[in-house]
């Protein structure tokens, strides 16, 4: 009852803050959202120390003054940018995108991306816009998404039916990629989007991630060795007001088949974890410090799946 009660409280406060974003102007959005997050940042104590936490662990912060600045300016881009999701669709558009997008990216990459002629996988992070660079690729081509469902069933089906205006199916993480999803996305020659740096448990590999040993999901590589699909790495990062700037590593292709599957995706999956170490300790304040992402590995008597590699292991 106490639950239901809850789940209510927050569905008529997300649709109360959707009703008030109809009328605000779209430029200042991601104020408005960042407002939001400097609240949430000073009442929510676990998750602020949590974030705090990680950035000193990392070293990305070197005192507890910048480890709290940088904290504070992740739950105001968090929040700033999901507000700021909302408004892209009515002002970006496939006619004016350029005004809004600049790429950091190869040639090679950005007709990959663009040129639906064949599928693509796209790996990415908790870093800069990442709803927003979702919406900005299916003006292109077809992309699905992974995501988990929210807990709250009221503001997940309200979502879902006011989600983006463009051609991006989000798929539940818990169907996994299942026969039917595999099929679609090969027919419908879309991107397929994965979120990469999540703790993964278990079933992940372990290996040092900004220093500190981590979980890392293997889906990214794993896909790209079974399909063979080129494997792109990237995010999109904010630069102002409705402004962005896409960075795509090079792209990744399919290791000699005459090479070991389990150790060619241990291979690519540092590669990832590598790349994306760059881009955070460049954009610090748009990476989601405050989930817990760094935990105790599990010991080595044979009882892990896969154990901890250490950085070049």
């Amino acid at each position: 009852m106490l639950l239901t009660l809850r789940y209510l409280i927050e569905y008529a406060f997300v649709r109360g803050l959707w009703a008030v974003l109809r009328i605000v102007p779209a430029q200042r959005s991601y104020d408005m959202g960042a407002a939001i997050g400097s609240l949430w940042f000073l009442v929510s104590r676990r998750r602020r120390n949590t974030a705090i936490d990680n950035l000193l662990k990392t070293g990305v912060a070197t005192s507890p003054q910048e480890a709290r600045r940088m904290a504070r300016g992740s739950f105001r881009h968090f929040t700033g940018h999901l507000l700021e999701t909302i408004k892209a669709p009515d002002v970006i558009t496939r006619a004016n995108w350029r005004e809004h997008v600049e790429i950091e990216a190869s040639d090679e990459v950005l007709a990959l991306l663009l040129t639906p002629d064949r599928p693509v996988l796209v790996a990415t992070a908790h870093l800069g816009c990442w709803e927003i660079a979702g919406f900005w690729a299916s003006l292109f081509r077809p992309v699905f998404g992974l995501a988990r469902p929210m807990n709250n069933p009221y503001v997940q089906r309200f979502m879902t039916q006011d989600h983006f205006r463009t051609d991006l199916t989000v798929l539940p993480k818990s169907q996994g990629f299942s026969p039917e999803m595999l099929r679609s996305w090969e027919e419908r020659k879309a991107a397929l989007a994965i979120v990469m740096d999540q703790h993964a448990g278990r079933n992940g590999y372990w290996m040092d991630f900004l220093g500190r040993p981590a979980s890392v999901h293997s889906s990214p590589a794993r896909l790209h060795l079974i399909t063979g699909f080129p494997l792109l790495f990237g995010c999109f990062v904010r630069t102002g007001p409705l402004r962005y700037r896409m960075i795509v590593t090079q792209p990744i292709f399919r290791a000699s088949a005459a090479g070991d599957r389990e150790d060619d995706a241990q291979v690519i999956v540092e590669d990832l974890t590598r790349r994306l170490e760059v881009l955070i300790r460049r954009y610090p304040e748009q990476y989601l410090w405050m989930h817990r992402r760094w935990r105790t590995p599990p010991v080595a008597d044979g009882s892990a799946s896969r154990p901890y590699l250490p950085k070049h292991a």
